[in-house]
């Protein structure tokens, strides 16, 4: 593995948040750059969705394949994009639960698959990737029982964000669709306003997101950003107060991983 970025200051602790458990670590080298009740498991809300997708594309049954929204498919909480009886492409169902967190797409997306337990391949899968901190209830993560470690949810990240489809769907900020053959078009948005933040502007660059809240869980985040197009870090916090918390809480740290570290390549 390449070497640690370095401590360059050593008097700030970091910075103050309202997020109950919070991880900065390095990608290349794994090294915790900040860290605060990172191996507690937590409720994390639709961050589970980016599981449902690594489980989805082992089983994409093809972008184009044609999904009717049943009344099954259909779930109390956030913006509901699609309804009974509608015909979208699995590609849309993909990009609407990871670009606008819907949660019918989600469900309709983990049935397309024709697992007959879905969740039951996320579980695997937490455990291939050896994330011993986390317990998969349902494929939305309307239910509190999604739980994760910050520590868990960096190596879920790593291997979600390596997706390129994955990683262009979280990075998109609007997504337009067409509901079947009805020429009805409607435009998703990103639930993610770090798209239109510092941290997505010249030298930052976020190449990984997904935003996720619940009551049990409070404002939850994973957002993977790279600088210069070289150091490159993964933000995990579960638990912030608020959702302006969450968004000020993710760009402080940012600020100050960047600002505190130095990397090897870094002259």
């Amino acid at each position: 593995r390449p070497a640690a970025p370095r401590r360059i200051e050593g008097e700030s602790l970091g910075i103050q948040t309202t997020a109950r458990a919070v991880l900065v670590a390095d990608n290349a080298s794994g090294a915790v750059l900040y860290a605060k009740h990172d191996q507690a498991s937590q409720p994390i809300a639709s961050i589970t969705k980016l599981m449902t997708a690594l489980v989805f594309l082992d089983h994409n049954p093809g972008w184009e394949t044609k999904v009717t929204v049943t009344a099954a498919d259909q779930r109390d909480g956030g913006i509901v994009y699609l309804n009974q009886g509608e015909t979208v492409t699995v590609r849309d169902l993909f990009h609407l639960m990871l670009v606008a967190s819907a949660n019918e797409a989600a469900a309709a997306l983990a049935r397309s698959t024709g697992l007959e337990n879905f969740v039951a391949a996320m579980n695997q899968k937490a455990a291939e990737l050896g994330m011993n901190q986390s317990q998969f209830t349902d494929e939305t993560g309307l239910s509190a029982g999604n739980i994760a470690s910050p520590r868990d949810l960096v190596t879920l990240a790593g291997a979600a964000f390596s997706q390129p489809d994955l990683a262009r769907a979280v990075t998109t900020s609007q997504y337009l669709f067409t509901v079947g053959s009805s020429g009805r078009r409607r435009l998703a948005v990103s639930t993610d306003q770090l798209l239109q933040s510092f941290i997505n502007t010249g030298p930052y660059r976020i190449t990984g997101a997904k935003t996720g809240h619940l009551d049990e869980a409070g404002y939850t985040l994973v957002v993977t950003v790279q600088k210069d197009n070289g150091p490159t870090v993964t933000l995990v916090l579960l638990g912030a107060a608020s959702q302006p918390d969450r968004w000020q809480e993710a760009k402080g740290l940012v600020d100050w991983v960047f600002g505190h570290y130095r990397w090897p390549d870094e002259s």
